[in-house]
């Protein structure tokens, strides 16, 4: 019914006309991208609306409660989000999109053959009638005097008021269409021409381009190059143009000539494949792949055109450097012959990650595992520290200390990004830091109770052969400072972290629970609702009880973020509730829930040792609650973002110090995951080229408590990033920010 079969591992989905593939697990919104399909789109975790449609047809599973976003008559009509939708079957979407060019059909009339090198001939035809399209799409032509042949090429030129089109034709031997071109005069003939088809053309952005063409696959280029041209667009462009011999180069003289008139910057690198014999040629060797790491810019969008092995090798390699899959665009180029053979295999089958071989290589596969350990280890570690007492606690807390800013300073950063064949392991990983939250802060109340809870202190005593209770009674009130300060740092790692990321997963019940319970111990369950529903929504505009503005201290910030970030959680929890007709004051209310969630701890604490141990307990999570004010400052402090625009990796300060990633479940590769909100932890890329913290998180928070220090160090960061980072919309938002902060 939808026009598309699938294997039994997906499904299909049709957006307004167009049919898409949808893998196993996918999302609405993430096949659409996949597929090219320009589907509005911002936060990508359900916390914007951006991607809102109506299913017409079938039924998903949705991943998160879109009561949050949607109001009661987009619920009654079916209203989804498509970002956290997952087809259970064929689905139809309508969505207002990019008003989408119908297919055309026009005769036209060829002008021009000429060859480009010595197997690329230029055919420009002269259109009979209108016909409209994107530059970078394709259509179908024939020829009169080869009936019944049809063969797809993308326009090398921008839409002609004239009706002028160009297509470049590589031979490929054998091929009936090429050979006739190649070898028959054809000018003067007719010919039939149908587009516009595919979805590959320019998006709207200020975002710098990179264009990655080999061989006949520069004609879209060209098309998309022409059109910026025409309409003096000052991107950022650069061009990476493979070839195999300068004999294949062509077009040169015209690129360089685009090059030096162009509004904005260009950057044209041609490469050769197979030129060491030629002593001729002073300019790049090897494949195109090569050399994407010596041009990429933050924040780039990617355009691939030419044979498949290119193509896959190019999106492998921009992936792997930080660029998201929605920003890579993509043309295959492949003959007749490779789309037969293709015909019957899967394309898009899961790939199997190969087990590893040997002792080394599974070793390594251990250790991307064992090393989120260290979270639980230093966990762990923390809780004998506390039941020992008196000077093990200070000594545990100066070698936390010690260990997480030196071992970010020494150790340096760690940008691998390993495939998981068992990310089961990983979600586990995140749970377990509940029970290690909970013996930690048992410990830190037990050690300021004047009783024995549960008799714990005698039964690890006798395990021992330390007198525990002894240690107890004779640690020094400085030793408690030390217990307070290493509890709530505690509080903010091992609940506020793993909290963080599980509550992000609102499709997993489990993770869900965990997640809120591990907020609850720093009295912000409410960051479950605020941070998803909210921060995703705002980050990096006025909106966002998140962002620091610029010139704001960071103790100003843990204030004035707690408050407008509890009402707007509030806020966001009761227009839920009104939209799906429940009482706002009831169970019903996520946020009173998470209240109480907090007051059962406050009351175990109590129970333990009475009001000192409960005001023990409240100044620990309130410290815990604190680092989370302190990391939202440092990871989003002086950042400006057009509210109309999707978030990109260039709106968050990110790292990659190895400690702190290890420590802190790859929190630091925060520029993906705002850019990316859906992606899991073990997934995050390290974005070498997004904006970087001045240390790792440790580091960088001690810094933020010396607001002198912060601000000599930060302030030249920011004004980089407007020079560097942001688009010309945001240059104008950051000299407004600039302008209330005095810096002008």
């Amino acid at each position: 019914m939808f026009g598309l079969k699938l294997n039994s591992a997906g499904t299909s989905a049709t957006i307004n006309a167009q049919p898409i593939r949808v893998l196993a697990g996918e999302t609405i919104l993430t096949a659409a991208l996949r597929e090219g399909v320009d589907f509005p789109h911002s936060c990508r975790v359900g916390g914007c609306a951006t991607c809102k449609c109506r299913l017409v047809e079938g039924k998903v599973r949705e991943l998160t409660e879109s009561s949050y976003l949607l109001s009661e008559e987009e619920l009654a009509q079916r209203t989804i989000l498509a970002c956290q939708s997952v087809p259970m079957g064929p689905v139809r979407i309508e969505v207002e999109q990019t008003k989408a060019l119908s297919v055309q059909e026009c005769s036209a009339t060829v002008v021009v053959q000429e060859p480009l090198t010595h197997d690329i001939q230029r055919l420009r035809l002269q259109l009979d009638g209108p016909l409209h399209y994107k530059p970078g799409q394709f259509a179908q032509i024939s020829l009169a005097t080869l009936p019944g042949v049809t063969r797809s090429y993308s326009f090398a030129t921008a839409p002609d008021a004239h009706g002028a089109v160009e297509f470049f034709v590589r031979r490929v031997p054998g091929g009936v269409f090429t050979e006739y071109v190649h070898g028959v005069s054809l000018v003067g003939q007719k010919a039939h021409v149908q587009g516009p088809l595919g979805q590959f053309w320019l998006r709207e952005s200020d975002a710098p381009v990179l264009f990655v063409a080999g061989g006949s696959g520069l004609a879209p280029v060209m098309a998309m190059l022409r059109a910026m041209q025409a309409h003096q667009v000052a991107r950022s462009v650069t061009l990476l143009f493979g070839a195999r011999t300068q004999a294949d180069l062509y077009l040169m003289d015209e690129l360089r000539t685009m090059a030096t008139h162009w509004a904005g910057t260009f950057t044209l690198l041609p490469v050769l494949s197979d030129a060491t014999d030629d002593t001729t040629w002073t300019g790049a060797h090897g494949l195109v792949t090569g050399h994407l790491s010596q041009v990429l810019e933050p924040g780039m969008h990617a355009y691939l055109c030419g044979p498949p092995g290119m193509i896959d090798a190019a999106s492998t390699e921009l992936q792997q450097a930080g660029l998201p899959k929605a920003h890579i665009h993509a043309d295959r180029f492949t003959t007749r012959h490779d789309a037969l053979a293709l015909a019957d295999t899967d394309s898009n089958a899961s790939e199997i990650i190969a087990p590893p071989k040997g002792l080394g290589e599974t070793l390594v596969a251990l250790w991307h595992y064992l090393k989120f350990f260290l979270f639980h280890v230093q966990g762990l570690s923390v809780v004998v520290a506390l039941f020992a007492g008196g000077g093990w606690i200070t000594l545990a807390l100066v070698s936390t200390a010690l260990f997480s800013t030196l071992g970010d300073m020494f150790f340096g950063d760690d940008t691998t990004t390993p495939r998981y064949r068992h990310p089961w392991v990983l979600t586990v990983q995140l749970w377990m830091a509940l029970p290690v939250l909970l013996l930690i802060c048992f410990a830190a109340v037990w050690g300021v109770s004047t009783v024995d809870v549960l008799g714990v202190g005698a039964m690890l005593s006798q395990w021992t052969g330390t007198d525990l209770l002894a240690n107890r009674a004779a640690t020094h009130w400085g030793h408690h400072v030390s217990a307070f300060i290493l509890t709530g740092l505690m509080i903010g790692t091992i609940g506020t972290i793993p909290g963080h990321e599980l509550t992000h997963r609102t499709w997993e019940p489990v993770s869900l629970w965990v997640g809120r319970w591990l907020l609850a111990f720093s009295f912000d369950v409410g960051f479950a609702i605020e941070h998803v529903y909210g921060h995703h929504r705002y980050v990096s505009t006025v909106n966002d009880p998140a962002t620091a503005p610029r010139g704001r201290n960071v103790y100003a910030h843990i204030a004035i973020s707690t408050v407008r970030g509890n009402v707007s959680a509030w806020r966001i929890e009761a227009a839920r509730l009104q939209r799906r007709g429940l009482a706002v004051w009831s169970w019903h209310n996520a946020f009173l829930r998470g209240l109480l969630m907090s007051a059962v701890l406050v009351a175990a604490a109590w129970a333990m040792g009475g009001i000192a141990a409960a005001l023990f307990f409240c100044a620990c999570a309130l410290w815990g609650k604190a680092l989370l004010e302190i990391v939202n400052y440092m990871e989003h402090y002086g950042m400006v973002r057009d509210p109309a625009q999707p978030v990109q990796p260039r709106h968050s300060w990110n790292t990659n110090r190895r400690i702190s990633s290890w420590a802190m479940f790859n929190l630091t590769r925060h520029s993906h995951h705002h850019a990316q909100g859906e992606v899991p932890y073990q997934d995050l890329q390290p974005y070498p080229n997004a904006p970087m913290m001045v240390g790792g998180y440790l580091t960088t928070i001690s810094v933020a408590l010396i607001p002198p220090l912060w601000h000599r160090l930060m302030t030249p960061k920011v004004i980089a990033w407007d020079r560097d980072y942001a688009n010309a919309a945001e240059r104008e938002l950051a000299a407004q920010a600039n302008s209330r902060a005095g810096w002008n």
